[in-house]
């Protein structure tokens, strides 16, 4: 993983030097919002509980949609409006789809399966779009792109390169690398007014 980041860095270095053209502009989106902190289950846990997906609350916001609704801390979400969530991604997957709609969550509480309907709120939330256009690459960004490439095939071809981690966590590395790429880009571009 760390490899292909250093592919990609690369490229977008030698971009952000040959001049790409990179366009940042935020966007407010409005998001469903529930307003519980969800924990995913572990396999022992979810055979204890007789299921197999769910996930538990862990705390409920005051005031907000869930708790009006009734969900307490302990609660087990195992669907909404159907859609099975097997983790806490999905759950937020789930409900940031849904802005003020309501939704039927089913839950398992103390052994017994129950439905609540929940009117779900909405939170705003800026989200950043870039327009990126890939330019020519200089001949010596595409050589160390190529040395990159070549010292990952053979973990490539090993099947060594596995994602083990939940839809969180790659969305947070993402985030990381878009991130790091903007700081790039202003270093680039600073070191080109420079000169």
């Amino acid at each position: 993983m760390i490899r292909t980041c250093r592919v990609l860095l690369v490229l977008a270095a030698a971009a952000a030097l040959a001049g790409a053209a990179v366009a940042d502009d935020s966007v407010l989106t409005t998001n469903g919002w529930l307003g519980v902190y969800p924990d995913n289950l572990s396999g022992p846990m979810l055979v204890a509980l007789g299921i197999d997906h769910g996930v538990l609350v862990t705390e409920v916001a005051p005031e907000s949609p869930g708790a009006k609704a009734g969900l307490a801390v302990g609660d087990v979400i195992v669907s909404l409006d159907g859609q099975k969530i097997g983790d806490g991604s999905d759950l937020r997957w789930a409900v940031r789809e849904r802005p003020n709609k309501k939704v039927a969550v089913a839950i398992r509480r103390k052994g017994k399966d129950r439905k609540l309907a929940v009117t779900l709120g909405t939170r705003d939330r800026a989200e950043h779009t870039s327009n990126f256009e890939w330019p020519a690459i200089p001949k010596e960004a595409m050589r160390e792109a190529r040395r990159a490439l070549n010292d990952l095939g053979p973990d490539l071809k090993k099947g060594q390169l596995q994602y083990d981690g939940t839809l969180d966590s790659l969305r947070e590395q993402i985030d990381d690398l878009r991130r790091e790429l903007e700081n790039l880009r202003v270093e680039v571009q600073k070191k080109a007014k420079g000169n």
